[in-house]
């Protein structure tokens, strides 16, 4: 017998377990875990042990095995991320993110700090003093400074312009998206995968510029 759902999308009357594993390609363990876990938010009982999913299962189950598998992150900071008790997602991010590099002291960081505001300006812009990804970049300079890679001003405002514009075009196609729910999904979805993807995309311009294309 096929699992409900198996061959194509969710009924009207959802899916049993068995049926959002097949269509998610997730293992019933592992659901069953992400559900203890409030990575995965409750089924709907129809009866003594009993539930079905719908179609907000799929849609988290897929958001949740792309961020972990993708997009490289850990189940604790993904239940952060889908469960953040109403954190924007910046904020989750920021909570999440990599620490700063300890070899990088205060007077490296706060020069820094003062390079990435100077660029900016160019541009009209300004970031608070107390920003978080500002004061994590600052710190990641620091640390190419420390290890004698330190980036140029070309080069540092090709890094502030470069994620200015996907920032940009992240929030428009996640307000694309609709729905609350299902902008938040999108745009969580763009900021973790598109550091991937913009590692790759990296990548792909060396090998044009090197004519390995």
């Amino acid at each position: 017998m096929v699992p409900d759902g198996a061959m194509g999308g969710v009924s009207t009357g959802g899916l049993r377990i068995a049926g959002l594993s097949s269509l998610t390609r997730v293992s019933i363990p592992t659901i069953k875990f992400y559900l203890r876990s409030g990575l995965l938010h409750a089924g709907r009982r129809t009866g003594p042990n009993q539930t079905r999913y719908d179609e907000s299962h799929v849609r988290r189950l897929r958001v949740v095995r792309a961020l972990i598998d993708r997009g490289g992150l850990s189940v604790a900071a993904v239940a952060e991320l889908v469960g953040g008790g109403g954190r924007s997602v910046p904020d989750v991010l920021t909570a999440i993110s990599r620490d700063t590099p300890a070899e990088a002291d205060e007077r490296a960081r706060a020069k820094w700090r003062d390079r990435v505001g100077e660029v900016l300006a160019r541009d009209g812009r300004r970031v608070a003093d107390d920003n978080a990804a500002a004061a994590e970049l600052a710190g990641l300079l620091a640390g190419l400074e420390l290890a004698g890679h330190a980036p140029d001003d070309a080069l540092l405002e090709a890094y502030l312009r470069a994620g200015a514009a996907v920032a940009a075009a992240e929030a428009d196609q996640a307000r694309d998206a609709g729905g609350t729910r299902e902008c938040a999904e999108r745009l969580l979805v763009s900021v973790v995968l598109g550091t991937v993807a913009l590692t790759a995309a990296r990548r792909l311009g060396h090998d044009l510029m090197n004519g390995d294309g």
